[in-house]
């Protein structure tokens, strides 16, 4: 059993959460790197951006994200044909298809309910032909106890054996058919869980849905040239050695998981990596801001007590931070922190500022 120290962490805990990223502002993007075309459409956007809140202020409309989705469509179906595909172009990196998504997944688990009735009913098409043969066998024996004429046994082994025929029959055409439907039921659960974006064990996002983020955040940066950076964070194997259920471990490890979720906003993506390995992709915010989340994840891991039965463990935790930057893809930023996060911890360094290795040419 795993619980929190609540007196001991109590002042850190709630002084933790009162504190904001300070989100430096980014320098302007370089002539050299951004196209003119992509710097006028970021003027283009940002004058939209405050023609729609404009229109939410003087309609007395509550600048709500979902108000602010709603008027912004609203408004640019008003706009000119060109304008309205200069906006859409440059917004495309930022759509998710979400609905697309769900409903590719809606109707793939409908037809996998779909698939489950059917082996539902032949299961129970089963079930009564084996009542049926159990009648059969009680019969066809109470017959040959009560009958002693070899002729009349002959015959009564005969009907059973043309029963039992005729359900062998009926039974191997079902099985057929169980086959059948297992496996397509199979083949749909299977499509849905690659697409799954969350992590059960853990509650954060998988190891799937980090990758594809991360990639996309590269594409916005080169877009909108903002800074965003990568942490990599893990409790340190000298910290999980002294639990020796791996049941206890995991709980460990998972109220690591709900600590990285409590220091985060919400724009932020928390994620497990794999091997008890979580990251957090950081949306605007540059080292600096990296560098005080990391700081509040120390501060809360480290003022807050883990019980493993009546045993105190003392949790160290590991943490690696990286920017993020256009000449880099997912993996090397990946490769970078994961490579500098057993040189952290509590008797080491707090975290490390990593630099991803310098791309070959043939790149």
């Amino acid at each position: 059993m795993v619980r929190f120290n609540k007196e001991k962490g109590k002042t850190g805990v709630y002084s933790i959460d009162a504190k904001d990223d300070v989100v430096e502002p980014s320098p302007p993007p370089s002539p050299l790197k951004e196209p003119i075309v992509t710097q006028a459409s970021n003027v283009e956007l940002e004058k939209f951006a405050a023609l729609v809140l404009k229109v939410l202020g003087d309609e007395s409309i509550p600048p709500t994200p979902t108000n602010f989705q709603i008027y912004f469509d609203k408004l640019l179906e008003s706009k000119p044909a060109a304008f309205k595909k200069r906006i859409n172009d440059f917004l495309e990196l930022e759509s998710t298809n979400n609905d697309e998504n769900h409903a590719r997944i809606e109707r793939e688990v409908k037809e996998g309910f779909s698939q489950i009735k059917n082996i539902m009913q032949v299961v129970s098409t089963v079930y009564r032909n084996l009542n049926v043969m159990q009648e059969i066998i009680k019969k066809r024996a109470s017959q040959l106890e009560s009958n002693a004429n070899p002729l009349s046994i002959q015959n009564i082994i005969s009907s059973l054996s043309e029963d039992l025929n005729k359900m062998f029959g009926l039974t191997t055409k079902q099985i057929d058919l169980l086959k059948d439907y297992y496996q397509k039921t199979t083949t749909i659960l299977q499509e849905v869980d690659n697409q799954s974006i969350f992590d059960v064990k853990y509650g954060v996002y998988n190891r799937r849905y980090l990758l594809k983020t991360l990639q996309d955040e590269i594409k916005l940066i080169k877009n909108y040239a903002h800074s965003s950076s990568l942490v990599l964070a893990r409790v340190k194997e000298s910290s999980l050695e002294k639990v020796i259920n791996k049941k206890d471990k995991d709980t460990v490890v998972r109220n690591i998981a709900k600590l990285l979720l409590k220091t985060s906003r919400r724009s932020d993506i928390v994620a497990h990596f794999g091997d008890g390995i979580f990251a957090m992709i950081l949306k605007h915010t540059d080292i600096i801001g990296a560098k005080k989340a990391c700081d509040r994840i120390s501060e809360l891991v480290y003022q807050t007590s883990f019980f493993v039965g009546t045993g105190e463990v003392e949790t160290d935790i590991e943490l690696s931070i990286v920017a993020l930057d256009t000449d880099h893809n997912a993996e090397e930023f990946i490769a970078a922190t994961l490579e500098e996060l057993p040189h952290t911890g509590k008797r080491l360094v707090p975290y490390i500022v990593c630099v991803p290795s310098i791309p070959s040419e043939e790149q």
